[in-house]
């Protein structure tokens, strides 16, 4: 559907509508908004860079800790995200205009339900995903591994 869906900004595609809907709440650095979005510090960091480009989001200092920068949305990315908003409600309403009130709700309650199994499956991934080994419990390439 997101390919068919129309472009509400000719610059911006829909692969990034997660980190501009992760910023609406607050400002973060690219790491943590990586980890909001379930991707890679450097995939997010090119959206960042394009969406800064764009004029959709701002790069500010970060106020806990000077030396670093956090990303927010900019006036205009604020209004995109208000427009999007808009346009993915009225295409639900269109959706579901044959629906019963009581479907639209059960099916609200089932969707809230599916989201929250995947957030605690995701959880439960990543407290099982082994840590990788440090560098000291990591032989080198030459040393022996037996004592003589």
């Amino acid at each position: 559907m997101r390919q068919h869906a129309p472009r509400i900004h000719p610059a911006v595609d829909a692969t990034a509508y997660p980190v501009l809907f992760n910023l609406a709440a607050e400002p973060r650095r690219v790491s943590a908004l990586a980890e909001c979005v379930h991707s890679d510090v450097s995939t997010v960091s090119r959206q960042v860079s394009a969406l800064v480009g764009h004029g959709l989001l701002d790069k500010v200092s970060d106020p806990d800790d000077g030396r670093a920068q956090v990303v927010r949305l900019s006036d205009e990315g604020h209004a995109l995200l208000d427009t999007i908003r808009a346009q993915r409600n009225e295409w639900f309403r269109e959706l579901m205009d044959d629906w019963t009130a009581e479907e639209a709700s059960d099916f609200a309650v089932h969707l809230d339900r599916l989201a929250s199994a995947l957030e605690t499956s995701r959880e439960s991934f990543a407290a099982r995903r082994p840590t990788p080994p440090t560098a000291a419990a990591v032989p080198s390439a030459g040393a022996s591994t037996t004592e003589n």
